[in-house]
């Protein structure tokens, strides 16, 4: 999270990273990609720091699973 992220979950943020609790950490990292409309694909990407799917790739999953 940057300081473009709400003060109040920065903060909450910061508590559950110190208290350990990963639970209300996920918890706060989708209230924040809801905000921000944010997919779970591209959040999760930005967790682990890699890069999301380009429109290609998306392309090419979206037709493996017939949703294209």
């Amino acid at each position: 999270m940057n300081d473009s992220t709400p003060l109040n979950i920065r903060q909450r943020m910061q508590v559950a990273i110190k208290n350990g609790n990963k639970a209300e950490q996920q918890r706060l990292w989708h209230e924040y990609s809801g905000q921000q409309g944010f997919s779970n694909e591209w959040v999760m990407a930005a967790r682990l720091g890699e890069p999301g799917y380009t429109e290609e790739q998306a392309h090419m999953v979206a037709c493996l699973f017939g949703r294209c």
